[in-house]
């Protein structure tokens, strides 16, 4: 998450949708946003990040974060884990223990519970409505990034950061680890019109 009180702006990071790259632009206007944020927690969702900045805050700022098709995702995210030279703990343990992209996708453990969140739970409300202002899209990540800099009125291009190789997600899925992604992230697919 980003909190700017000079831009007056909140980024609500959800993992894997070109948050890093977002942070770093954000930065480049705002030199005070810190690298670590609020206990080191990037990825708190909008309701957590309300209630630690306050209503007055939370409604006088710009509320946006972006999303991203649930399959490409999680292919990006394994990706990252373990082509990561210096991972972080839960790199290390999806090195460790997930190496297969099948068993990352169909056996969670309790450490990859962040994997299993749809992403509007993490810009929405109790009641499953989003709270934010706006919701980009990774697959039009620049264009939408560009549309949040018209909106806080700075220059709206974006650096690529946090990249992982891959080929096209559709490769890496049989139909049943497609079919338990459509289930898990369900209401991602059908609030954002993701289709494999």
């Amino acid at each position: 998450m980003v909190v700017s009180e000079r831009l007056r702006c909140i980024f609500v990071h959800v993992q894997k949708t070109g948050g890093s790259s977002i942070e770093v632009a954000l930065r480049q206007h705002d030199p005070s946003i810190p690298e670590k944020p609020h206990n080191a927690r990037r990825h708190l969702g909008a309701r957590d990040v309300r209630e630690l900045v306050g209503h007055a805050a939370w409604d006088a700022s710009f509320k946006f974060g972006f999303v991203r098709n649930p399959w490409d995702r999680l292919v990006s995210w394994h990706s990252m884990c373990v082509q990561a030279p210096t991972p972080n703990a839960f790199g290390r343990h999806v090195k460790d223990h997930f190496a297969s992209f099948e068993d990352f996708v169909m056996k969670p453990d309790a450490m990859l519970a962040r994997t299993t969140v749809p992403q509007v739970d993490y810009l929405a409300g109790p009641d499953g409505v989003p709270i934010v202002d706006f919701i980009g899209r990774y697959e039009a990540l620049h264009q939408d990034y560009a549309e949040v800099g018209r909106r806080l009125g700075i220059d709206g291009a974006l650096p690529h950061a946090n990249r992982s190789a891959h080929r096209g997600y559709r490769d890496y899925f049989s139909d049943a680890m497609r079919d338990t992604v459509a289930a898990r992230f369900a209401r991602d697919i059908e609030r954002f019109g993701y289709t494999f």
